[in-house]
């Protein structure tokens, strides 16, 4: 396997999410306990692996690994007290978690360096990330209400995780198939907020890509220009 560097951290980073939510999909046809750990186990490497692609600062690495430190708690805590509230801490921890990558992720694809593969694979895993920013949001609505969306329904988090990230993508998207919809105010607010910001996303995506090519092909000609 290859070093993780600034030419290849976006695939490490792609992939682990990806891997991250195939299993999601696939711990549904195991309920129970085996598919939920097996699931507990990814989700922690995943936090692991994106860590180590981003090369984040020294700041938010030591805050990562006390989210990493506190997940296998509350995972380890769930085996013997089995209690809904558990899943509060949980999801506001990958929250935290994703929103910080997020950040991370966006100074390193947007603002340095010219434009190749890795920062494509890039920009794809912004992507993911805000679908799963907004998955998580709706699993801590649902845990809080579980009426708060109609035509789901969860035993735990973990089991309605590819569920709310399936919802979360077709509203991200604003496909909109209308098999899951929300029943409560508060859920139709960060819907819809989800679906402007998909929107916004690939227009700034694109613009900002498009944007940070030409000015490095502007600077190369400058420099080019003084060479001379």
């Amino acid at each position: 396997m290859k070093q993780i560097s600034k030419q290849n951290n976006f695939v490490y980073l792609f992939f682990s999410l990806v891997l991250f939510l195939f299993s999601s999909a696939v711990i549904v046809d195991f309920p129970g306990g085996v598919g939920d750990d097996v699931f507990s186990v990814v989700t922690i490497l995943m936090i692991i692996v994106s860590l180590r692609s981003l090369k984040a600062e020294r700041t938010w690495t030591k805050t990562v690994y006390a989210l990493v430190a506190f997940l296998i708690f509350l995972t380890v805590l769930g085996k013997f007290f089995d209690h809904r509230f558990l899943a509060y801490p949980i999801l506001l921890t990958l929250l935290i978690f994703f929103v910080g990558s997020f950040t991370s992720s966006v100074k390193q694809v947007l603002t340095v360096g010219d434009i190749d593969g890795n920062k494509i694979i890039g920009s794809l895993s912004l992507y993911l990330l805000l679908g799963l920013i907004w998955a998580v949001i709706y699993l801590l609505l649902m845990t809080i209400d579980p009426h708060s969306f109609s035509g789901l329904e969860v035993a735990n988090w973990q089991q309605g995780f590819s569920r709310m990230v399936y919802y979360s993508f077709v509203t991200l998207t604003t496909l909109g198939y209308g098999d899951i919809l929300p029943s409560t105010h508060v859920a139709e607010f960060f819907v819809y907020m989800e679906a402007i910001i998909g929107v916004f996303y690939m227009a700034i995506i694109v613009s900002s890509l498009i944007s940070l090519r030409l000015s490095v092909m502007q600077d190369k000609r400058r420099d080019e220009r003084q060479g001379k």
